[in-house]
């Protein structure tokens, strides 16, 4: 598993979505509106897991993770080597379209892969151990990445915009789809709850939806992780800000993707002893603080440096962002597995976080202000760190909500 996190860093700074998919649209002269669509695939295409975790999250799971991860990573392959190697076959608009469309697919597969891949590690990582391992593969991921930075800001400083886009995504889909071989290495031993299916799709998934939602504690949880979300989704557009306003060259997003290795490599095992030791409601707390600094920071930067210090705290959110969810979700709900909840609680925030993205770049269109997007971010992430503070409740510290019958008169 070390492996496969290692060797999937190498490839993280010539293609990592956060950064480098807005910056090669904005190069490409794509609206706001376009890129917050393009980002909120994560959470459009989350119902796929629902699919994938009843039909492959039960036995072969590593067979089928490897898989649908070497298929995610060549689909966009296709693309990027006929963007560079066939230039001809392509119109301004066209290189949009079908690199578009190349995102739907490859996300659209690796959301499917990564539920049942959390689901693997949930059962195979005792409960009090999972934020170590947490704290292990972030660390994985960012020495990977930092052994690589220096090649991906050669790639984009060598070619001209946005040729260098193009060859840095070819270069980081050759490596990832090297890297999910590794993935035969790893021996999975399903839970019980994995490995049993429920007779019917619909009718598994109404009882499980049914299930979760009675249940005070998760929607608690659930309501506040959405407003940690939904603030991750906002704080994307930095990186147009840091192009157009800041005038960042193409070489320095580059170093936005090593920051956001390496802050994973240097927090990432900090939050998962945080988890292990304090619980899952003080790393969502946690979230919120770091967003809520990462905004304020974003609304006052003037230059290139601040929006590197403040995409360090951002990193720290994202990273934790599914951890935070599949884990607490096992903690309040132990009898649904991990995959499964991973779905399901991804599905439940789609209404919320789906919008968030491209009604935010749409703001962006209309007004030309970044910072109100960023304020709005900056109040979400307030009143998450409220709920965070005072109302979720988990079972590790005994106070949990409870309904009761109360006979009267």
């Amino acid at each position: 598993m070390l492996l496969f996190e290692l060797t999937w860093g190498l490839g993280l700074p010539f293609g990592l979505y956060v950064s480098m998919v807005p910056a090669y649209l904005t190069a490409l002269g794509a609206s706001k509106s376009l890129m917050g669509f393009v980002q909120s695939f994560w959470t459009i295409l989350i119902p796929l897991q629902l699919v994938g975790s009843h039909y492959l999250g039960r036995t072969g799971r590593v067979r089928a993770v490897m898989t649908l991860y070497m298929s995610a990573t060549g689909a966009r392959l296709v693309y990027d080597v006929l963007a560079v190697f066939v230039p001809g076959l392509w119109t301004p608009a066209s290189y949009i379209g079908f690199f578009v469309f190349a995102l739907a697919v490859y996300v659209g597969l690796l959301v499917v892969g990564q539920t049942i891949y959390m689901g693997v590690l949930t059962d195979n990582i005792p409960r009090n151990r999972r934020g170590w391992v947490f704290g292990l593969r972030t660390l994985g991921n960012g020495v990977g990445g930092i052994l690589t930075g220096l090649a991906a800001s050669w790639v984009l400083h060598r070619w001209g915009s946005p040729l260098n886009f193009r060859v840095s995504f070819m270069i980081c889909d050759v490596l990832w789809t090297l890297s999910s071989t590794c993935l035969f290495l790893v021996r999975d031993r399903p839970a019980r709850s994995a490995r049993a299916r429920a007779p019917g799709f619909l009718a598994s998934l109404v009882g499980k939806v049914r299930f979760l939602l009675a249940n005070p504690n998760y929607r608690v949880f659930l309501f506040f992780h959405m407003l940690n979300s939904v603030g991750l989704t906002i704080a994307s557009f930095i990186i147009p800000y840091a192009r157009e306003r800041l005038g960042a060259p193409d070489s320095q997003m580059t170093w936005l993707s090593v920051i956001f290795l390496a802050s994973g490599a240097a927090l990432g095992p900090l939050m998962g002893r945080l988890a292990d030791r304090a619980g899952y409601r003080s790393v969502g707390a946690v979230q919120s603080v770091l967003l809520l600094a990462f905004f304020l920071i974003a609304v006052s930067s003037r230059s290139f440096l601040t929006v590197c210090i403040g995409y360090v705290l951002y990193s720290i959110g994202n990273i934790t962002s599914q951890f935070m969810l599949v884990n607490m979700s096992v903690e309040l709900c132990p009898s649904i597995n991990g995959a499964d909840l991973t779905a399901l609680g991804g599905t439940l925030l789609l209404p919320f976080v789906g919008i968030s993205s491209p009604l935010a770049g749409a703001i962006i269109d209309h007004t030309g202000s970044y910072p109100a997007v960023f304020y709005i971010g900056a109040t979400i992430a307030a009143i998450a760190l409220f709920g965070f503070a005072f109302l979720v409740r988990e079972p590790r510290t005994g106070k949990l909500y409870e309904f009761k019958q109360v006979a009267i008169g």
